[in-house]
C-alpha cells in the first residue's frame, strides 16, 4: 500500500505513534491499526493511541492503490476536523474495515478488498507528498520546481496545463495582503471555492479574490453599465453602413485591444497617433484607419449619452485613485489583459517585485496584441520589476489525438508568423493516457441531423462558431442549448466539442495562415523559435485571431473533437492530417439526466452564460412560470388596499394579508386587520402554525417528491405566494432532505426574500428565537453559506469571502439587529445597539463547523466589532458597524448590500428604520409623544377611554433630574419625588443620566438597566402623576355634571362601549359577539362578516414598560 502525505499534515505531537501506525497500513495491516470507516466524505480513522487518530482516505492511479494521509485529531475532537465539517462522530459506533473473507477486523487487507477510492488525475513517482484543493494534486516535476520558486515568477501553460491549480498552492504560501485577480468573474469565484475547499483557513494572509472589475470597484465604484459586445452589436448594426465597416466584431475588438488600452500614458488614441501606428499594431490596413478612427469618436459619444463605460479608459483614470496596498499580487489568464490593465494591477503592490503572472498567448481570442516580450518592454519602460518566465508544458485535460491537432496548430502558426516571443514557443505533452477522437466530417444535411439526433440531449457535447453572429444559425441546425461563440467558450470544458465551419466560413484567412507552410513543418516532434515566413507582409498579424481561435476551440474538448466542414479540401486540413471526409457518424445517442441540465444551467449561469443557462431551462427543462403574482415590496400596497379597503370586504385579500403579515411579522397589517375585526389577527401568535400548515405542510413533513414535482415544474428558484423561494422555505422549517436535493439542484443560496434576507440570514434568525431550531444548525449551515457577500462603503467596493468573520458578523447584523435592538421594549431612549455580550449569547451554541470556538469568545468578537466600526483607525478596517455607545454598535447606514444585480442600502435591505442616537430635541419629541401615550393608557385603566391634557405646556421636559438619587436606589418603594430627598446641587439634565446609564451597563453593572426603568417610572413620570390624577378627580366631577370640556374629549369613535361599561363597573363586553345582531356572522377561521359601516376602530392595547 503507497502512502502519499498531505504537505500540511502536522504529526509532531505523535510522531512515533504515527510513523508505527503508518507502517502498519503500509502492510495492509489495517487490524492492528485499528482502522474503522466513518460515514462522512469516504473518510477513515486509524488508532494512533487513546485519544489521538489519523485521518485518511483511500485512492488510486494506474492501477495502484494510496492512501492520502490527511489529519492528526486530538482528544478525540472530530467536530474539530477541517475534514468532517462539524460532523458528530460517535467512536462506539464506528465499523472496523473488515477483510475481503468477511472475518472481521482480524490479519491483512488483501489488494482485492481494499475499498474504491477517489481516481487521481496523476502521481509523482518521486514525491511522497501531495497538496490539496477540492481534489489531491501531486505535483509534476516541472510544477514542483515552479512551485518552490519564490516571486516575481511569469508562469506560462497550456489550458490544462495546471498552471491556476499551481498558482492556488502558491497562494498560499504568501504573507500579508494577497490579490488574486482575472478577467473572468466566473474563474475568481471558481478559484476562490477551490482555494478554501476542505475549509481550509490561512491566518497568515488576507485574500481578496477579485474580477478585474471588482479589483477597480474597489478602487472606487464604477457608475454606468459596462460596454459589452451585445450592447456594442445593438449601437453599431443601424450604424455600420454609414461607418463603411463590415466585421463588427474585429472593431470591437480594435476599439477595446489598440485605440484603448494598449498605450498607458493615455486615456485613447489621438487620430495621428491611431493612423502613425505600424501594421502590426492594429487589425485594420492602412487605408481602414480614418473610418475606424471616424467610428471611434462616435462610439465616444455614444459612451458619454447612455452611461455605458470601457474598462480600458476607466483603467486610466483610476490611475490617480490607485494606492499601493496589496503585499502579493497574482494574475491568472493574463492574456487576456491590456497594458493599461495590468499596468494598473501592478501600480496597487506595495513590493514591484511581488507578483505572480500566468497565461498562455496562444488561448488569446482577443487581438490585443499580447506578447510576454511586450510584458517585459513595459516593465522596464515604467520601472517595473521583472522576472524569469517559466513554462509547463504538460496537458492533464486533453486526450492524446486532441492533444496532437493542438501541437500542429501551434507548427502552423510558428511557421507563418513566426514565434510571437521564444516563451510562447512550446509544444505541449498529453499526460491522459486516453487515446480520444478527431473527425472531420462532411457538413450535408444527413451529417448535421445524424449529430443533432444524438447529441441535443447531452451535455457531454457542445457546439462552437468563430463568432457570435453565427450561433442563429448554428442553433437551425442544432438543437442543444450549448451553441457558444469562441468567445463565450473560453473557460469552457466538454468531452466533445463540435466545431462548426471555423475553416470554412473563413477560407480566405486561413489560406493566407497557411501559405508556404508544408508537411515538413508541422511533422517535426519540436518546434524552435523562428521569423515569420513572409517578413515584408506586415498585414498578417490580423489572422493570428482566427488560428487562436481554432486552437482554443480544438483544446476545450477532453476526449471527442468533431470539425463539421463544408470546403472539401483546404490547406490546413491536409496539414492537421485531416483529408478523409466522413459521411456519416459513428456515435450512440446520448441523453443526460434531468438533474445533469439542472446542475448545467446552474454551472452556466455561475460562469456568466445565460443565454445558454435561459434555454436550458425552456427547451430541456421546460420549466414554467407559475399561475401566481408573488407579494413582493414593490406590490404590497396593493394587497393593503384591497384587504384594508372599509368599503368593500374582500376576504380572500384579508386571509392572504394576514397570512402575510404572520411570515414577515407585519405587525401593522396585523393591527390593521384587527381594526376591522378580523379576529384571527387578535390571537395571531396562536395562528402562525396553521398558516405554515396551509402553505408549506410539504416542508414541515420533509415531504422531498412534492417539492421535486414543483421544482422540475417551476425551476429550482421559483418564487411562492409570499416570494419565498424552495430553498428559503426548507430553511425556515428545517426540512433536511429537502435542502439536500436544493443543493444538489444548484438552488441559489444568495437570493432575498422581502425582508433583505437570504437562506443563511434566515436560518440565523430562525435559530435565534428557537432551540429546537438551533440543534439543526450544523447541518442547515453547510447548505446555505454564499462564497461571498459584497459591500459598498465610502463609494468603494469590499468583498467579504465567507470564511471571515466579517461575513458572519455582517449576516448576523442583518438578520437579527432590529430583534436585539428592540427586544427590551426601552421607549424611552433610542434604541442602543447590538454588544458583544448580546453576540457571545447568541453563538454559544452554533455549531463548530459554523463558529470555531475561539470565535464565540467574547473578547474576540468585541475586538472584530471594534476594529470594523466607522471611526476606527485600523488598516482592515471594513467599516461595517457604527458605534453608538461605548460598546453597543449597529449597522454603518452609510453601508449598501449587492443584491439582484444592484447596490441596496442596508436599511433598505433590512425594511427597518435606521439606528441612530437621538439629539436632545429628538428625545424631547419623543418624551411629549410618549406622555400622551401615558395618559391615554392611565385613562382607559380608569375606565376613561382616550382623556388626556392636550394643553399640557410639557415644562417638564426641561427639568433637572435628581442623578444620585437614581442610581442610589436600593428599596423598590421608595418616594424618589420627594423633594427632601434630592442632595443640594446635585443635579443634572437628561442627556448626562443617559451617558451615565450606558457607561455603567458596559461596565458590568446588571442592576442598571433595572435601576433606569425604576428612574423611567418614578423620577421623570411619576412626579407628574399628582397633577394628573387631579385632573381626573376634575373629570370625574364633570362627567357626573355631564359638562366635559371639548378640547379635552379626545375619546376615538366607537369607544362608547368602553365608556358605558366603565361607568357601571361591569365587564366590557365586545359587541362584535352580540348574538343578538343579525348583521353579523362568525366563520370557521374565525373571521366576522359584518356590514363595512358597523366596521368601527377599536384602540389597540400597547403594553408599556412599567407593565412588567
Amino acid at each position: 500500500m503507497d502512502i502519499l502525505y498531505y504537505s500540511d499534515l502536522d504529526y509532531g505531537k505523535v510522531k512515533k505513534q504515527f510513523e508505527r501506525t503508518v507502517g502498519f497500513l503500509e502492510s495492509g495491516n489495517f487490524a492492528a491499526a485499528e482502522v474503522k470507516k466513518l460515514a462522512v466524505n469516504g473518510l477513515y480513522r486509524a488508532k494512533l493511541d487513546q485519544a489521538s487518530r489519523l485521518l485518511f482516505k483511500f485512492a488510486w492511479y494506474n492501477d495502484r492503490n494510496y492512501l492520502l494521509l490527511l489529519e492528526v485529531i486530538y482528544n478525540h475532537e472530530y467536530e474539530k476536523s477541517r475534514f468532517l465539517r462539524g460532523a458528530a462522530i460517535d467512536e462506539d459506533k464506528l465499523e472496523p474495515l473488515h477483510r475481503p473473507d468477511g472475518r472481521g477486523d482480524a490479519g491483512r487487507i488483501e489488494e482485492e478488498g481494499i475499498p474504491e477510492g477517489e481516481e487521481l488525475v496523476y502521481v509523482n513517482p518521486r514525491l511522497v507528498h501531495f497538496h490539496l484543493l477540492d481534489k489531491a494534486i501531486s505535483f509534476d516535476d516541472e510544477q514542483e520546481k515552479l512551485f518552490r520558486i519564490k516571486p516575481p515568477v511569469i508562469i506560462i501553460g497550456s489550458a490544462g496545463s495546471g498552471k491556476t491549480v499551481l498558482t492556488l498552492e502558491k497562494l498560499k504560501t504568501l504573507r500579508g495582503d494577497v490579490l488574486y485577480v482575472t478577467l473572468s468573474p466566473y474563474l475568481v469565484e471558481n478559484s476562490a471555492r477551490l482555494y478554501y475547499a476542505n475549509n481550509y483557513e490561512n491566518d497568515n494572509q488576507e485574500t481578496d479574490f477579485l474580477s478585474f472589475r471588482e479589483f477597480l470597484d474597489s478602487i472606487k465604484i464604477i457608475k454606468g453599465r459596462e460596454l459589452d459586445q451585445q450592447a456594442f452589436e445593438r449601437w453599431l448594426h443601424p450604424r455600420s453602413h454609414s461607418f463603411g465597416i463590415r466585421d463588427h466584431y474585429k472593431l470591437f475588438e480594435e476599439f477595446r485591444g489598440v485605440l484603448t488600452g494598449g498605450d498607458i500614458s493615455k486615456e485613447y488614441l489621438g487620430y495621428d497617433d491611431y493612423l502613425g501606428l505600424g501594421i502590426k499594431q492594429s487589425i485594420f490596413l492602412n487605408e481602414e484607419r480614418e473610418k475606424v478612427y471616424d467610428a471611434f469618436r462616435k462610439y465616444l459619444e455614444f459612451l458619454e449619452e447612455n452611461n455605458y463605460y470601457d474598462l480600458n479608459m476607466v483603467s486610466w483614470r483610476w490611475l490617480d485613485y490607485c494606492r499601493p496596498r496589496y503585499d502579493f499580487i497574482v494574475i491568472d489568464e493574463v492574456q487576456d489583459f491590456t497594458n493599461i490593465q495590468l499596468y494598473i494591477l501592478l501600480k496597487s503592490l506595495k513590493n514591484s517585485d511581488n507578483f505572480i503572472l500566468c497565461g498562455d498567448s496562444n488561448q488569446n481570442v482577443h487581438p490585443n496584441f499580447f506578447s510576454w516580450t511586450n510584458v517585459k518592454t513595459m516593465f522596464y519602460r515604467h520601472k517595473l520589476s521583472s522576472s524569469d518566465i517559466q513554462i509547463l508544458r504538460s496537458n492533464y485535460r486533453n486526450s492524446e489525438d486532441v492533444t496532437a491537432i493542438a501541437n500542429k496548430l501551434l507548427k502552423i502558426k510558428n511557421s507563418r508568423f513566426g514565434s510571437i516571443d521564444r516563451e510562447s514557443t512550446y509544444l505541449v505533452a498529453p499526460v491522459m493516457t486516453k487515446k480520444g477522437e478527431v473527425h472531420l466530417l462532411s457538413d450535408s444535411r444527413e451529417v448535421r441531423q445524424q449529430l443533432n439526433d444524438r447529441t441535443m440531449r447531452s451535455t457531454r457535447f457542445a457546439v462552437l462558431v468563430m463568432r457570435p453572429e453565427e450561433k442563429a444559425e448554428a442553433r437551425k441546425i442544432f438543437k442543444t442549448p450549448l451553441v457558444f461563440s469562441i468567445q463565450e467558450a473560453k473557460g469552457l470544458e466538454y468531452p466533445n466539442i463540435i466545431a462548426l465551419n471555423f475553416i470554412s466560413s473563413n477560407s480566405r484567412e486561413f489560406h493566407e495562415i497557411t501559405r508556404d507552410v508544408g508537411a515538413e513543418d508541422v511533422n517535426g516532434e519540436e518546434i524552435t523559435f523562428s521569423r515569420g515566413k513572409d517578413k515584408s507582409d506586415k498585414s498578417l498579424e490580423a489572422y493570428k485571431i482566427f488560428i487562436n481561435s481554432l486552437y482554443v476551440a480544438v483544446t476545450r474538448a477532453f476526449d471527442g473533437l468533431y470539425l463539421l466542414e463544408s470546403s472539401r479540401k483546404h490547406d490546413i486540413l491536409v496539414l492537421l492530417g485531416l483529408t478523409e471526409h466522413k459521411e456519416s457518424v459513428s456515435l450512440k445517442k446520448e441523453e443526460s439526466s434531468m438533474d445533469e441540465w439542472q446542475m448545467e444551467a446552474r454551472k452556466l449561469e455561475m460562469q456568466g452564460k445565460k443565454e445558454q443557462a435561459e434555454e436550458i431551462r425552456r427547451s430541456i427543462l421546460e420549466i414554467t412560470e407559475p399561475d401566481w403574482e408573488p407579494i413582493t415590496p414593490d406590490n404590497r400596497e396593493d394587497l393593503r388596499e384591497q384587504a384594508l379597503d372599509p368599503d368593500y370586504f374582500n376576504k380572500k385579500a384579508k386571509d392572504l394579508l394576514f397570512a402575510y403579515a404572520l411570515m414577515y411579522d407585519d405587525i401593522e397589517s396585523i393591527m390593521d386587520l384587527s381594526d376591522l375585526k378580523y379576529r384571527r389577527a387578535d390571537r395571531y401568535e396562536s395562528e402562525k402554525g396553521s398558516v405554515l400548515r396551509k402553505y408549506y405542510s410539504e416542508y414541515i413533513s420533509d415531504n422531498v417528491q412534492a417539492v421535486e414535482q414543483n421544482i422540475r415544474k417551476y425551476g429550482v428558484d421559483y418564487r411562492d405566494q409570499f416570494n419565498m423561494t424552495p430553498l428559503m422555505a426548507a430553511v425556515q422549517s428545517g426540512s433536511m432532505k429537502i435542502l439536500e436535493l436544493l443543493t444538489a439542484c444548484g438552488a441559489n443560496a444568495s437570493l432575498t426574500d422581502n425582508l433583505g434576507k437570504n437562506a443563511f440570514q434566515i436560518s440565523l434568525y430562525h435559530s435565534w428565537s428557537s432551540p429546537g431550531y438551533l440543534r439543526k444548525l450544523d447541518r442547515i449551515c453547510t447548505y446555505l453559506l454564499t462564497d461571498n457577500i459584497k459591500i459598498s462603503v465610502d463609494d468603494c467596493l469590499i468583498k467579504i469571502d465567507s470564511h471571515k468573520i466579517e461575513y458572519f458578523l455582517l449576516n448576523f447584523f442583518i438578520a437579527l439587529q432590529h430583534l436585539i435592538v428592540y427586544e427590551d421594549h426601552d421607549f424611552f431612549l433610542a434604541p442602543k445597539g447590538v454588544k458583544a455580550g448580546d453576540l457571545e449569547k447568541a453563538v454559544e451554541d452554533y455549531p463548530e463547523i459554523m463558529l470555531p470556538e475561539y470565535r464565540k469568545k467574547r473578547t474576540y468578537l468585541s475586538a472584530n466589532l471594534s476594529k470594523h466600526e466607522a471611526g476606527s483607525s485600523n488598516p482592515y478596517n471594513k467599516k461595517l458597524f457604527l458605534r453608538l455607545y461605548r460598546g453597543y454598535y449597529v449597522l454603518n447606514p452609510g453601508l449598501a448590500v449587492w443584491v439582484n444585480e444592484k447596490w441596496v442600502k442596508v436599511y433598505e435591505l433590512m425594511n427597518t428604520e435606521e439606528v441612530r442616537v437621538p439629539a436632545p430635541d429628538e428625545r424631547k419629541t419623543w418624551l411629549r409623544n410618549y406622555w400622551n401615550l401615558l395618559q391615554k393608557e392611565r385613562a382607559r385603566r380608569h375606565g376613561r377611554m382616550g382623556y388626556y391634557d392636550e394643553d399640557d405646556n410639557y415644562d417638564w421636559l426641561d427639568d433637572e433630574v435628581d442623578l444620585e438619587n437614581y442610581y442610589d436606589m436600593d428599596d423598590e418603594e421608595e418616594d424618589f419625588t420627594r423633594q427632601d430627598n434630592k442632595p443640594e446641587n446635585e443635579t443634572v439634565d437628561i442627556d448626562a443620566v443617559i451617558e451615565k446609564y450606558y457607561d455603567e451597563l458596559f461596565d458590568g453593572d446588571s442592576d442598571s438597566e433595572e435601576k433606569f426603568r425604576k428612574k423611567l417610572n418614578r423620577v421623570i413620570l411619576k412626579e407628574r402623576m399628582e397633577n394628573f390624577e387631579m385632573q381626573l378627580e376634575k373629570y370625574g366631577s364633570y362627567r357626573n355634571t355631564g359638562d366635559v370640556p371639548d378640547h379635552k374629549d379626545t375619546r376615538d369613535e366607537g369607544n362608547d362601549a368602553g365608556q358605558k361599561y366603565a361607568d357601571t363597573g361591569q365587564e366590557e363586553k365586545d359587541p362584535g359577539k352580540d348574538k343578538t345582531d343579525p348583521g353579523r356572522e362568525e366563520t370557521d377561521d374565525g373571521h366576522e362578516n359584518m356590514p363595512q359601516q358597523e366596521q368601527k376602530h377599536e384602540a389597540t392595547q400597547f403594553r408599556l414598560p412599567f407593565d412588567d
